[in-house]
């Protein structure tokens, strides 16, 4: 099966690119769509070794082999008119326990409205450096009021965690966010992981 392989110069000048991005202050981070944003969420899927999948046969495919699992709605989030509702593991995972936290200060489910979304299904004002082919990304639909106010700065402070990159967008209204799978997988392990206090008790 032929699968699209990100183009190794390209690949190599965002590379670079990074270390001008590396650079900028902590400070500046925001939720403001940004070429470097957008180049950070390829990097990263490049480096991953993830597959941009081309047709929505090669999505199929990957679910049968378990490299993307099914989002399904439940009490804490909804999948809506989402024609490939199928992402990497971690991304569901994200998913999961952003809504729990979503519905208890919101009182609603979170709305998630993109999930993977093959190449060949590319949105005319999609970049072509779009992570979405990869299953890493989801888009949510954009609250308003304090929940507004609560989920922006959930996704700030996981993006300074470098568990996600995110961005709010404007055209129409949602926020995209890709899950950097080896980062999250990383940081949820050690969060599960008991304090070495407690390990050492445990042994006594």
């Amino acid at each position: 099966m032929h699968l699209t392989r990100p183009n190794r110069l390209l690949a190599a000048v965002l590379c670079a690119a990074s270390f001008v991005a590396a650079a900028a202050p902590a400070s500046a981070q925001s939720l403001r769509g940004s070429h470097s944003s957008v180049n950070l969420m390829y990097r990263r899927a490049v480096r991953g070794g993830l597959d941009f999948y081309e047709t929505s046969s090669q999505v199929k495919r990957a679910v049968v082999r378990g490299e993307l699992i099914a989002l399904r709605s439940n009490g804490n989030y909804v999948v809506s008119n989402v024609k490939a509702p199928y992402v990497r593991p971690q991304t569901r995972s994200f998913v999961a326990n952003l809504a729990v936290d979503y519905r208890r200060v919101c009182g609603v489910p979170m709305v998630v409205t993109s999930a993977t979304r093959p190449m060949s299904r590319r949105l005319v004002n999609g970049s072509s450096l779009s992570v979405h082919p990869t299953g890493m990304a989801i888009d949510l639909r954009k609250p308003s009021g304090k929940c507004l106010v609560w989920l922006r700065r959930t996704l700030l402070a996981a993006e300074r965690r470098g568990t996600i990159e995110a961005t709010e967008e404007r055209r129409p209204p949602h926020f995209h966010i890709a899950v950097m799978p080896a980062r999250y997988e990383k940081t949820s392990i050690a969060a599960a992981r008991p304090p070495a206090s407690s390990r050492s008790r445990g042994g006594r």
